[in-house]
């Protein structure tokens, strides 16, 4: 079975979701490249039209993957070919931080697993690792009032936020 995945091979999204396909025996992968999405004269040969309404379709968040002509976001592609009792929520925090993305794995009330793409690479693998097994309402109590700078928010903000 082959994969086509619009996103950045080294991003935090794109390899967790390279490691799922590959664990659930989907090893054809290839990339197609964000810059797809700059509609050009030759859109129709290649597609890019239809990576951008997906693109746009799914809130302009990256990784997209095609499977047999469907297209998935990240949660959905997550949601399908891993553990079918882990539920993901994927989203874009406030412009005011550094992360693009956050996605978070929670099963039965408690965090499995949190994915910050871009912002700080140190804090948010120690978030990810601290929250691990963590309930929800503790992980909002922990990182609800804490701010970064003067910005007035944080990633671990963003993230109670929508928790």
């Amino acid at each position: 079975m082959a994969v086509e995945i619009l996103g950045n091979q080294n991003g935090k999204l794109e390899q967790r979701l390279v490691k799922q396909l590959k664990g659930s025996g989907i090893n054809r992968i290839t990339w197609v490249s964000p810059e797809i999405l700059e509609v050009h004269d030759d859109w129709r040969k290649d597609e890019s039209v239809v990576w951008r309404m997906q693109y746009e379709y799914y809130n302009q968040i990256l990784p997209i993957v095609c499977l047999h002509t469907y297209f998935y976001n990240f949660a959905q592609t997550m949601e399908k070919y891993g553990p079918q009792d882990i539920k993901w929520k994927v989203w874009a925090p406030s412009p005011a931080v550094c992360s693009k993305v956050i996605a978070v794995a929670i099963k039965d009330d408690v965090i499995w697993e949190v994915l910050f793409s871009g912002g700080c690479d140190g804090n948010s693998k120690c978030i990810d690792r601290l929250l691990f097994g963590i309930s929800i309402q503790t992980a909002k109590y922990l990182l609800g009032d804490i701010t970064c700078g003067d910005k007035g928010t944080s990633c671990g903000r963003e993230l109670a936020r929508r928790l």
